[in-house]
């Protein structure tokens, strides 16, 4: 394990050694990993800690064989950490440290070197994706299977995302938010994840759902991680539409904007006007 200099948070070892996170923090048996783990019983790929807005510190299982421990229970899900809670990955144990002196000299350090330039409005192509019943999966498959395949899930999700030239910002609960900043062969790479993204529902368990839209963001603002703050109406507008989508009965839904630059690019069918949850004007949307 490489042991950097102290961050805004880190891990630590039972040799009380101390493992900075900045930024996407994997975990796993390779070398490759930030914090790479000498043992059978950890997965190549097995974990990460991911920064998304101010101090939040997730735990993402990518599916791992022996599972990630957060404070002596397996994660089926991302889950938030805490200060102070234990970290398990096969034999090893770490505990998380977050200082609320720490968030809060960070956070006066970012708003003093912000400058107006580092705030702006960029137009973007936006994603959400959502396991479909997660609460129902927990109770109906096995305890050590839904880890497993939501984890499973989360990886390939990722690895689509960013080979298509796309960012995962946040994980959730039971699902994520990705973004690509738009440019010339943008609708290209988006159509191409989505089709990408489709296969995988036609796979197998668990069942998802993916929308998608185009609009203007605000890039910039406090953000203590790699992946940068996206913030907007039109960022409330997506998490909005996959509440629509579940109404519809629909597991693939693009917005009237997007719809109108991946026309050439994907097939899909007009299921009428709809006015988003928390929108009041009634707009079209399209499955695809």
């Amino acid at each position: 394990m490489n042991v950097q200099d102290e961050g805004p948070a880190w891990l630590e070892d039972q040799d009380r050694q101390r493992i900075p996170i900045r930024g996407s923090c994997s975990i796993g048996r390779a070398a490759s990993n930030q914090v790479a783990l000498a043992s059978d019983k950890v997965s190549r790929r097995h974990a990460m800690i991911q920064v998304q807005r101010e101090s939040e510190f997730w735990l993402v299982d990518f599916g791992s064989r022996n599972g990630t421990y957060l404070n002596s229970r397996r994660i089926t899900n991302p889950q938030r950490l805490q200060h102070g809670d234990r970290v398990m990955v096969g034999p090893f144990e770490f505990v998380f440290y977050l200082p609320q002196s720490k968030q809060r000299s960070k956070v006066e350090t970012v708003f003093a070197d912000r400058t107006a330039t580092d705030i702006r409005g960029v137009k973007c192509w936006l994603l959400v994706a959502d396991i479909i019943g997660s609460t129902r999966l927990i109770k109906e498959l096995p305890p050590d299977e839904v880890p497993v395949m939501t984890g499973r899930w989360l990886a390939e999700c990722k690895q689509t995302i960013e080979e298509h030239g796309g960012s995962i910002n946040q994980f959730f609960g039971d699902g994520f938010f990705a973004y690509w900043r738009d440019h010339e062969r943008a609708p290209v790479a988006v159509a191409a994840a989505l089709q990408a993204l489709r296969r995988l529902q036609e796979q197998a368990r668990p069942g998802f759902r993916i929308v998608a839209h185009y609009g203007d963001v605000i890039i910039g603002g406090l953000s203590l991680g790699e992946e940068e703050r996206i913030s907007g109406e039109e960022v409330h507008y997506t998490f909005r539409m996959e509440k629509l989508a579940g109404k519809l009965g629909e597991v693939r839904l693009l917005s009237k904007t997007a719809w109108e630059r991946l026309a050439a690019l994907v097939e899909a069918r007009a299921v009428g006007d709809h006015a988003v949850p928390g929108f009041e004007t009634k707009v079209p949307m399209y499955a695809f």
